[in-house]
């Protein structure tokens, strides 16, 4: 009932509000500027921010809607009280070189939650926990950056949420727990490149995602994959699109690379593919499984270390072995 009301007043203060709001005159925003964006509504740029009694004297000075929020340069920052936005409508709020630890879904009230539609939490060296019911406390959340951070592991799972980009780049992850992704029923691009996953870290599971049944993209390229992924990691629904450039590879083995072939082609066909640049595959008598497999093609810019394209390896590389 309470997210029902919230979404109901969002429509409400949408319908009443909207393009007639201003900024409020300048001495009386505290460590903020605002200025009136293209669409003809408030923006808000907090920096050097000492405790968030000062931004909440500004969000309770007659700002019914922002389109964005930002608080930037601001280590003073450590956490944030529950409803810390009041009843804001706000489209996009994003905190940059905060001193911020964690975020929970008490921070915002149904109101806020209902209206947001990206946020961003980057670039906070101590932040090392996003709650997992969070993103499905903001029903209207296009976009969810939660990078170059802390976070170190994806423990439990998230709650059911519709949000179809979630970026978690740069966090020095080195494990996910089973079915972490498995109620991100809407998901269509997972960022994880610049971790520090292994092979071994990625279980059974681990990258399950009941996303989007047509497109799904996975980056994890720029970790330590050296012998990829495996098919299991992906519970049955392999990405349609995935990138392992800059991990180390030095071999397609075809209990790894040739089930993932074979499932991503019954899965998508030819638009299904593997990036694959930026590896030192030695092309070796192990690899002589990719010449007959009928998924080939899905391996993109894949490159043995003396310069062929194993795109175009024959029978003939192979016939020492």
């Amino acid at each position: 009932m309470n997210r029902l009301i919230g979404i109901l007043s969002v429509a409400l203060a949408l319908a009443v509000g909207g393009s007639r709001a201003q900024c409020p005159p300048p001495e009386t925003l505290g460590p903020c500027e605002c200025h009136v964006d293209a669409n003809g509504l408030p923006a808000l740029v907090c920096r050097s921010v000492a405790g968030w009694e000062e931004v909440g004297d500004v969000i309770n000075n007659g700002l019914p809607h922002l389109s964005s929020m930002d608080i930037v340069a601001s280590p003073g920052i450590t956490d944030l009280p529950s409803l810390a936005f009041a009843d804001t409508l706000i489209d996009a709020i994003r905190f940059y070189d905060t001193g911020l630890l964690y975020l929970n879904k008490n921070t915002f009230s149904d109101v806020t939650a209902a209206a947001l539609k990206s946020l961003y939490i980057k670039h906070n060296s101590e932040f090392y926990s996003f709650e997992n019911d969070v993103a499905a406390h903001l029903p209207a959340l296009e976009a969810l950056y939660v990078s170059y951070n802390k976070l170190g592991s994806l423990s439990g799972a998230m709650a059911e949420t519709t949000v179809p980009y979630i970026d978690l780049s740069h966090n020095g992850i080195k494990s996910i727990s089973a079915d972490y992704f498995a109620s991100c029923t809407a998901l269509k691009v997972l960022l994880l490149p610049f971790n520090e996953f292994t092979t071994s870290d990625l279980g059974p599971g681990s990258l399950t995602i009941n996303g989007d049944p047509n497109d799904l993209y996975v980056d994890l390229a720029w970790n330590s994959l050296t012998e990829g992924v495996q098919p299991s990691a992906f519970g049955g629904q392999p990405p349609k699109e995935l990138l392992l450039s800059h991990n180390g590879i030095t071999t397609l083995s075809d209990s790894v690379f040739g089930q993932l072939l074979t499932d991503m082609e019954a899965a998508y066909g030819s638009e299904a593919y593997i990036l694959l640049d930026h590896n030192q595959l030695t092309c070796g008598c192990d690899m002589a499984w990719v010449v007959d497999h009928p998924g080939r093609g899905l391996l993109q810019q894949a490159e043995c270390e003396d310069g062929r394209l194993v795109s175009g390896l024959t029978l003939v590389d192979f016939e020492h072995c």
